[in-house]
């Protein structure tokens, strides 16, 4: 489970605190994402938190999903992975997101290795759904229809 707060954005209306019942949040311009940016300078699929389990603990994790553009935890300049704290605060853009508190939610099946296997054989397939997912962004944001 994770909570977050959206302390700025370019959304007013997206202002405010988020639960998340699950352990992963994807954030871009994607409106497959948990959420969603509408800054025209975001990629579709930005940034991942996720909590992790290792030998020293249980953590929220930040993910860059590219290597540019990079992005801000606390002010720090960030292009990679970090692990966070609570009431670490995430910047990009005219964003910004306040970790609240995070727990690792029980799962009765890891469904890890399904996806894992779907991304494997299907590559082409999620390819060319970002690149119909993106004529179709383009075409809403010019108040187009394709």
């Amino acid at each position: 489970m994770i909570h977050l707060e959206i302390l700025s954005s370019s959304d007013s209306l997206a202002l405010g605190l988020y639960e998340f019942e699950y352990d992963y949040v994807l954030m871009g311009r994607s409106k497959k994402n948990d959420l969603i940016f509408k800054d025209r300078e975001l990629p579709l699929r930005y940034i991942t938190l996720e909590i992790v389990e290792d030998r020293t603990g249980i953590h929220l994790m930040v993910r860059n999903l590219i290597r540019i553009p990079y992005f801000f935890v606390n002010g720090k300049k960030i292009s990679g992975s970090l692990k966070l704290r609570n009431n670490d605060v995430i910047a990009f853009g005219e964003n910004k997101i306040k970790v609240v508190n995070f727990k690792k939610t029980k799962v009765d099946e890891d469904l890890g290795p399904a996806y894992a296997k779907f991304a494997t054989e299907a590559s082409e397939l999620r390819f060319a759904l970002d690149f119909i997912e993106e004529v179709l962004i383009e075409s809403e944001e010019k108040g187009g229809y394709v």
